[in-house]
Order: C-alpha cells, then structure tokens, then sequence
C-alpha cells in the first residue's frame, strides 16, 4: 500500500479549523483525489456515545469494540495508537488531512490562526500556508509562507498537491543524514531533499514493529531480512509465490515481559 501525502491543518480552540478542514476535503475530493482525515482531540474527549450498545461493551471491560454496517465501519480502542499506525488503518488514500496535532513536525502545516500571537505560537517552518475562514481575518504580520483565505480553497489546494509529502517516521533515527524528522521536513519543502531519505520508505517493503513500536531500517539490514526470509517462505508449502509475507510472534518467557 502506498504511503499518502499528509497536511496538518492546526490553530488554537474556536480559530476555523474545521471549515478549513472541510473546504479543503470537499476541494481535494473534487479533484479525484481520494482523501481522509484524522483529528487530534483533549483526553477528557468522549469517542463514543454514553448509553450506546458499544458504550455499554466498553463499560462492561471490553478493550476494543467495533460496529459494522453494509456501508461503513467504526472502530474504538481504549488504548491509543500512534498517528502513523492511525493513518495505515484508514486504507488506501491519496491525501491525509490532520485536524490540529500542532506538535508533530513530521508533516506540513497549514496555520489557522485567530491573531498575530497565534502565528508565532504555531509557527515551525513547516507551514506551506496561513489560512482563516473569512477575508475578515486577523491582521497577520510578515511571514514567509502565503497568506490564503478560505475563500481561495482552489489555491490552497494547489499548496496542498504540490508541497504536502508523506508522514515522516518520526523516529528521529538520524539515518536519513539529518538530526531529526523535522530537518529532513524542512529540507523536503525546501526543495533539499525528498522523502525517500526516510527510513520509513528505505523499508516501505518490510516493516518490523518491536512491542509495538516501528523502529528504523537500514537498506543494508532490510535487504537482508528480505532476502532470508523470503528463502525460506519459498520452501514451504504454499509459499512458492509470495506476494506478501507477514510474519508476527512473541518472544515469550518472563525476562521478555
């Protein structure tokens, strides 16, 4: 499954976001373009509805609780997952649009803001725009990326097609040659880079998560594991064309927890 661009559209509480969001999606939909979203909210932030059937599960000590229907699927998890665990879980997309995570600066941004004070709160140099809702918006001082009102959602999108890339890692391993996830951010919107020096995509063919937890690739290591077992999947039975291989097991024993 190909990895999908991301954008974060973030600002403070009551500032626009979700017009944004929803212009945005409407906009980038109308394009062909098959788009999700994902929205960061508080702790206190109820995902289900009290006195509901799968409410009333969760009550009762179940961990996870889904409901299906004949056109769509709802999940809930009372354990949280990671946003790149969460964006593999929405399927096939082209484009994924964040509602606020304004502390990941693994993907670009556009800014929301209610005033000038905003600007430089949510500023990382991962903005590819400064949006609001309404050509009335704040008075927005000098920053170095556009200024486009909601008004103007087609030029937005253009930003969003021709800058968003895909979620870094976030493992901030230093493989890629850069300190950090949000360097090598900074150099792909800057033209320096792409996101091919990520780890992430070194390895988009296998991924290896240890207790949970992705942890970084190099070509070296994955070209290895990929050639050992694949040998080895190819002997068995049932195993002499290989498409895809997951293997998942527990290391076991009390010392392993």
């Amino acid at each position: 499954m190909s990895t999908p661009r991301a954008v974060a559209v973030v600002g403070f509480k009551d500032a626009g976001k979700t017009q944004v969001v929803e212009a945005l999606v409407r906009e980038l939909t109308l394009r062909g373009l098959r788009v999700g979203t994902l929205k960061h909210a508080s702790r206190t932030h109820l995902l289900d509805t009290p006195g509901k059937d799968t409410h009333r599960h969760q009550e009762a000590g179940s961990v996870a609780s889904a409901i299906l229907t004949s056109e769509a699927t709802a999940l809930f998890l009372n354990d949280p997952i990671s946003v790149a665990d969460a964006v593999e879980k929405l399927g096939y997309l082209d484009i994924v649009v964040f509602e606020g995570f304004k502390s990941l600066d693994t993907v670009a941004r556009i800014v929301v803001p209610r005033d000038d004070e905003d600007i430089e709160a949510l500023l990382n140099g991962l903005e590819i725009a400064i949006s609001t809702p309404s050509e009335e918006g704040p008075s927005i001082g000098e920053v170095t990326a556009p200024v486009i009102p909601l008004s103007r959602v087609n030029e937005l999108a253009d930003r969003v097609e021709s800058k968003a890339f895909p979620l870094l890692s976030g493992l901030n391993c230093g493989g890629c040659g850069y300190e950090s996830c949000r360097e090598l951010a900074q150099a792909i919107l800057a033209g320096e880079a792409d996101a091919g020096k990520c780890v992430n995509y070194w390895s988009e063919s296998i991924r290896i998560k240890v207790n949970d937890r992705t942890v970084a690739l190099k070509p070296f290591v994955n070209e290895i594991i990929r050639n050992v077992v694949l040998g080895m999947i190819c002997t068995l039975r049932g195993g002499e064309d290989p498409h895809k291989i997951e293997l998942v097991f527990d290391v076991g024993g009390e010392d392993h927890g």
